[in-house]
């Protein structure tokens, strides 16, 4: 005890710094302007059921390698100059990020000094997104509107009609096509986006089940594939599985097998042997 003490006396300078920083971290932390941090997984639950809108603050070059889907893209240099830009968006969710959750960290508290009043930061930023195999796009999107959040299930109506009647109208151009398939999603999750732009380029029809809009068929959904996650695909009788197994089948060149777009391939008689 008494080496520690001649210690601290010996480095009191260093010691005041570390108490400054860790002051001035405290604040950051839990002071007015504190950020809230929040994993990829649920900066995603806040884009879905929030509305959030996402600023991405990295550079152009970063930015056009691959982003979040919908970000507006503000780098952290010019945040100053364009904040006016979000000032809509004051009373929103915003959800702020970067390649590792640092200059995001800086800017978001940028903002919540400016009032905004709902701030995350996604920890770990992009390489976290990316390291949990969340998807990006290398275009540039739409950001939400201000204010949208409440109006948000109103508008999300008329995209599920719309996307009904898309199915609807794509089974009418493939009659010979197995078109009993079956998405169970939620609005705009990227899973189930990426499930749904899968089938819609295989031009088959297929029904598309917003359980966010019916908790009935939540329970339908959770019933006949033992899951909780979305998006839950059906291909006839067949469980396919999430966005990830839709894509495996794809990628072995099974899944246009099983929509009937293609034959399958012949079984010689020695496989046939090993099998039964």
């Amino acid at each position: 005890m008494q080496e520690l003490s001649h210690f601290v006396s010996g480095n009191w300078e260093l010691f005041l710094a570390l108490a400054i920083i860790l002051f001035l971290l405290a604040r950051t932390w839990f002071g007015p302007s504190a950020v809230v941090m929040v994993l990829a997984n649920e900066a995603v639950q806040l884009i879905n059921h929030k509305n959030a809108l996402v600023v991405d603050v990295r550079t152009e070059k970063e930015y056009q390698e691959g982003h979040v889907m919908n970000a507006l893209h503000i780098p952290l240099g010019m945040l100053d100059d364009r904040i006016q830009e979000l000032r809509a968006y004051k009373n929103d969710v915003v959800v702020m990020i970067c390649r590792s959750g640092a200059r995001s960290a800086q800017a978001a508290t940028k903002l919540k000094k400016q009032g905004f009043a709902n701030v995350h930061n996604v920890g770990g930023g992009m390489l976290a997104w990316e390291r949990v195999k969340l998807p990006t796009t290398t275009e540039a999107g739409r950001p939400p509107e201000a204010g949208s959040a409440e109006t948000d299930n109103e508008s999300t109506d008329n995209e599920s009609t719309d996307n009904e009647s898309t199915g609807n109208n794509n089974t009418d151009n493939n009659s010979e096509v197995n078109h009993s398939v079956l998405v169970y999603s939620t609005h705009k999750y990227p899973f189930c986006t990426r499930a749904i732009d899968l089938l819609a380029a295989k031009n088959v029809g297929f029904d598309n089940i917003r359980i966010d809009e019916d908790t009935d068929k939540r329970g339908e959904m959770e019933a006949r594939s033992s899951q909780t996650s979305v998006p839950q695909i059906f291909i006839g009788d067949i469980h396919v599985g999430d966005c990830d197994d839709l894509y495996a089948l794809e990628d072995n060149g099974e899944l246009d097998v099983l929509l009937g777009l293609q034959d399958a391939p012949a079984t010689n008689s020695k496989s046939q042997d090993s099998v039964t």
